[in-house]
């Protein structure tokens, strides 16, 4: 996809509800907004966000508000507000591919398990189909 001022991804994750208490709960951006995903079936919630793409001498990259970590370590972080005051209550990194697609595109990705520090994808990982399909 492209666009005004350059290339962007697509990206359509769906996850299963974060374990623990209530509170709200998306993709965290750098400043600690939240984008709230919509619920789907099974007791899962699918994100949905366009990544813009940055070209660099070494190659394309992911960048934008809600890509954190450095270069071949990009990720997103899957994030609840603790209901109780300030700050988290649960985060979670889902790591993104080393590179993003040429062009642009959507790329899909379900998550398995969102139990450690670090989500678990399917075996696919992220792929240019959508699951099911």
């Amino acid at each position: 996809m492209t666009a005004a001022g350059g290339t962007t991804v697509h990206l359509v994750l769906t996850a299963p509800d974060l374990p623990g208490d209530t509170g709200e709960t998306g993709l965290q951006d750098k400043s600690g907004a939240l984008l709230p995903g919509r619920t789907a079936p099974g007791r899962t919630t699918r994100y949905e966000l366009d990544v813009p793409l940055r070209t660099t001498a070494g190659g394309s990259d992911f960048s934008g508000p809600y890509v954190h970590g450095t270069r071949g370590g990009r990720f997103l972080y899957l994030s609840r507000r603790d209901p109780s005051g300030p700050g988290w209550a649960r985060r979670c990194k889902i790591m993104l591919p080393d590179g993003p697609p040429a062009g642009g595109g959507t790329l899909y990705a379900t998550v398995t398990d969102t139990g450690g520090s670090r989500a678990e994808l399917t075996e696919d990982g992220w792929t240019a189909e959508e699951p099911g399909r």
